[in-house]
């Protein structure tokens, strides 16, 4: 197959491929799970805290 072929198709599977990403993305039942990934960052600061130390003990 040649571009002369498929070419015209593709803006149309790539329009399709965006909407349904879109659609994916902004589907209500996805929000805690993104919600949930937006604050993993967040989340182990406490556990960076504790291995910075190296396991010393403050007197």
């Amino acid at each position: 197959m040649s571009y002369e072929v498929y070419g015209p198709y593709l803006p149309v599977i790539m329009l399709v491929t965006f909407i349904a990403l879109f659609v994916w993305v902004l589907h209500p039942k996805n929000k805690k799970k993104f919600d949930d990934a937006a604050h993993l960052p967040f989340d182990d600061e406490g556990e960076q805290e504790d291995k910075a130390d190296n396991g010393r003990k403050e007197k």
